[in-house]
């Protein structure tokens, strides 16, 4: 983990010289789970964004020994969105455990990370997850980014005769040695296994919790953190979440790091930030206590009806293992709301103290009365007055939405402040043969853009990826989709 003040450093560092550590390969790895097609979809923001013109994607196939299967290039010079089915890519290669995707220019890249989302489609599911793990790019990065080993975690749980919760471990570019070391908590009960690992290098492997705690029920709003082994070149994390038993169908994302030991705070005493509500749909929060060690009063600010109403406030208390929920929806009955179309969680130190770097939480959309326990698990952190901004940004933001035929798919555009001014909002829609529509609207700092990607007009590919502007820097956006029958969902933040 690097710490967080660190990267605020390097973020002020990189605006005063473009020049300075220039990254010119990103890269990410991509599992083959059982029961569901590999495809990866992104933007080509390379040339949209920066100009560049000169882009080089390098596909790789790799065996559960860690050898390449085979390996092929593909130039990225379109201004469209590239959506590839890996697995047919590579002629359903046997033997597969997962696949290396790299992207190579003589220009700076900035971002070690690439804008590409991983999706996993099954029969009645689809789940998608931003890339979040990588071989790294030299020993340099290396010292900085695995300087502190901490565990993962911010993950929902369930254990029963329905459902399972599994994380899907990754090798680095060397086989991995020791074990790792898994630990749930509810209220005073706990429990602690350690895992061993035998996998070789650049191999995948998925475990249960029901063959780590055989014979358990662990009930949803567990806390579960997971320690890896230490692994050089590479920044690993997990892709975590819940599995039906009898389908196989699973909602996972990718698992944030436990700050429970690690003390590191803003100069001030409050963080918050604002979301799309998705009327019609499921909207909820839950925060894990894997922030820095302190005391946080949370609360949730409803805003509609031209008013702002609060919710009672919950303790979140860190380490510990009770998390905090809210419901929004019943939060929007209870105040008998006509219209919400946002809403913002918020937290104030105990005491006046300083509020942790690090604040995260789970957002979770999905079908309004869902029989699935299979919703996104958006894994997002509060903003705070302090984080760097230089006064030259402005707002551009992108990301995916699913549009596959039989799911209820939406995005929502919300300013991450709820004070300033309004501000118009361009949005430019892509699939796979380029831009399909544009649009602008007036985004006031306490409500929301919503879109349906089927109203876009025309006959839109599987993956529609989105641009949107804005003169305000701090635009985001966050999406999500559910099956229509299954009620399986899955959703992902912007880039």
């Amino acid at each position: 983990m690097k710490p967080f003040l660190e990267v605020e450093k390097n973020r002020q560092a990189y605006h005063q010289d473009a020049s300075r550590n220039t990254v010119h390969r990103t890269s990410l790895l991509a599992p083959k789970i059982a029961g569901a097609a590999t495809c990866i979809s992104f933007l080509n923001h390379f040339l949209i964004k920066r100009g560049y013109t000169e882009v080089m994607c390098k596909l790789t196939c790799i065996d559960m020994a860690g050898r390449a299967i085979q390996s092929s290039s593909i130039e990225i010079k379109e201004p469209r969105v590239y959506a590839i089915n890996l697995d047919e890519f590579f002629g359903n290669a046997p033997g597969t455990s997962q696949y290396l995707i790299e992207f190579y220019s003589h220009r700076n890249l900035f971002i070690p990370f690439p804008a590409v989302m991983v999706n996993h489609i099954g029969t009645d599911f689809t789940n998608v997850v931003h890339s979040y793990n990588r071989v790294l790019n030299d020993i340099f990065e290396n010292d900085a980014v695995n300087k502190h080993q901490v565990s993962e975690a911010s993950i929902d749980v369930c254990v029963n005769e329905r459902y399972d919760t599994f994380f899907n471990f990754t090798a680095g570019p060397f086989k991995p040695a020791g074990q790792i070391e898994v630990s749930v908590c509810r209220g005073d009960s706990s429990r602690t296994a350690n895992v061993p690992v035998d996998i070789e290098r650049l191999a995948s492997q998925n475990f249960h919790l029901s063959d780590i705690f055989p014979g358990s029920v662990i009930e949803p709003g567990s806390v579960l953190k997971i320690l890896q082994p230490k692994q050089d070149l590479f920044y690993g994390r997990l892709l975590s979440g819940m599995v039906d038993r009898k389908t196989g169908a699973f909602s996972a994302n990718h698992s944030y790091y436990d700050s429970s030991d690690t003390r590191e705070y803003f100069d001030n005493d409050h963080s918050q930030r604002i979301y799309p509500y998705f009327s019609g749909f499921l909207n909820r929060v839950t925060m894990y206590p894997v922030m820095s060690p302190g005391a946080v009063a949370v609360h949730i600010r409803l805003h509609g009806d031209g008013k702002s109403t609060d919710s009672p406030s919950q303790w979140l208390r860190s380490p510990s293992s009770d998390p905090v929920s809210f419901d929004v929806d019943t939060l929007v009955s209870e105040a008998r709301l006509e219209t919400c179309n946002a809403f913002e969680v918020m937290a104030v130190a105990k005491n006046g103290e300083k509020i942790p770097t690090r604040v995260m939480h789970q957002l979770s959309y999905g079908m309004r009365n869902s029989q699935s326990m299979l919703l996104s698990s958006i894994a997002v952190g509060l903003q705070n007055q302090q984080a760097f901004v230089p006064s030259y940004k402005t707002g551009f933001t992108w990301g995916q939405m699913l549009n596959l035929p039989g799911y209820a798919s939406r995005m929502g555009l919300c300013f991450s402040d709820s004070t300033g001014a309004a501000d118009q909002v361009d949005v430019t829609f892509y699939d796979e043969s380029g831009e399909i529509s544009q649009t602008s609207a007036l985004l006031a700092p306490r409500e929301s853009l919503v879109f349906n990607p089927t109203r876009l007009g025309g006959k839109a590919g599987d993956f529609v990826w989105f641009i949107a502007k804005s003169k305000r820097p701090d635009l985001a956006a966050q999406c999500f989709h559910a099956h229509a029958i299954s009620h399986n969902a899955s959703g992902e933040h912007s880039f």
